[in-house]
């Protein structure tokens, strides 16, 4: 019996070893690896997953041709986002224009371990009904009516990252970090293809609740720009408990994250190291798996 034992803690203690041995090497390659090879590698395997990796800003993004284009956006989405651990303000901004109703709506908050914002745009195919807004899946638009937008993101005043784009869907995700919804804002500014589709979008601002002196217009130019600060209505009591429940898995995962890959100070070299290190964590931080089997049922 002692025997055993002392096998068992000799071969325990061999593979503590050479895991920290392992580690050590890991370490060192990451370092000493070029800065756009890291980039260029990280990039290849965020791509499928619709984002890519700015290194100048230490932030991911999305890009134009993000697999999520397809599946377009409702507000059915908004409701259930919570079961999937994002906790976020929206804001959906309805108005109709060329003979569509169109949707641009924005977010910031939670997404599991990434504190973030988007700017989305869609449209219906043609005007909807009020009560058919609430229900409608809408279409992400075409590359001929992108919009040009400029995003900063804010946590309690300090920024996070910034983007301009011509886009549909344009994102600033901070990985490791972790705030509640009301800690950011989000200044924004968006250029439109003419005056009347400006317009409707001003005045549907201002009918969601903004106050017409907080939105600045350029004279000159279709481009007016706001600050997006508000917060959802408070939900009922259960769907409360369960966010501020999901908001704590957040943060204790934002926390293993962090302590995990303590030896980088930023996402790439992060990622870099649970990818040689702990590739199943890599899979689960950047859900690549669930990805890979959802295309791979479709085959």
């Amino acid at each position: 019996m002692y025997c055993t034992l002392f096998i068992v803690i000799v071969i325990a203690i061999f593979f503590l070893f050479l895991f920290h041995f392992r580690k050590k090497k890991i370490i060192k390659k990451i370092y000493c690896m070029p800065k756009k090879e890291k980039c260029d590698f990280l990039n290849e395997r965020v791509a499928p997953l619709g984002y890519c990796y700015d290194c100048h800003q230490d932030i991911f993004t999305s890009t134009q041709d993000a697999w999520q284009k397809k599946y377009g956006y409702g507000s059915i989405y908004d409701r259930v986002a919570p079961f999937f651990n994002m906790i976020f303000d929206y804001k959906p901004i309805y108005f109709n224009y060329d003979g569509k109703t169109w949707l641009i709506e924005f977010w910031k908050g939670q997404y599991g371990i990434n504190t973030g914002g988007e700017i989305g745009i869609y449209r219906a195919d043609r005007i909807l009904s009020p009560a058919e807004k609430k229900t409608a899946i809408f279409s992400a638009v075409d590359a001929e009516e992108y919009l040009d937008i400029t995003m900063e993101l804010f946590y309690r005043g300090i920024s996070l990252g910034t983007r301009e784009a011509s886009h549909w869907w344009l994102t600033i995700f901070s990985m490791g970090h972790f705030a509640d919804p009301e800690e950011l804002s989000m200044d924004i500014s968006i250029r439109f293809p003419d005056f009347e589709m400006r317009n409707a979008f001003m005045d549907a601002l201002y009918l969601s609740g903004y106050n017409i002196d907080t939105i600045n217009l350029c004279l000159y130019h279709t481009e007016l720009s706001f600050t997006f600060t508000s917060s959802n209505p408070l939900p009922g009591l259960w769907k409360r408990l369960y966010c501020r429940y999901v908001q704590w898995k957040n943060r204790q995962f934002c926390r293993w994250y962090l302590f995990i890959t303590r030896y980088f100070s930023n996402s790439c070299d992060k990622l870099l190291y649970l990818y040689f290190y702990l590739p199943f964590i890599f899979r689960r931080t950047l859900r690549l798996k669930r990805f890979r089997k959802k295309n791979s049922g479709k085959k």
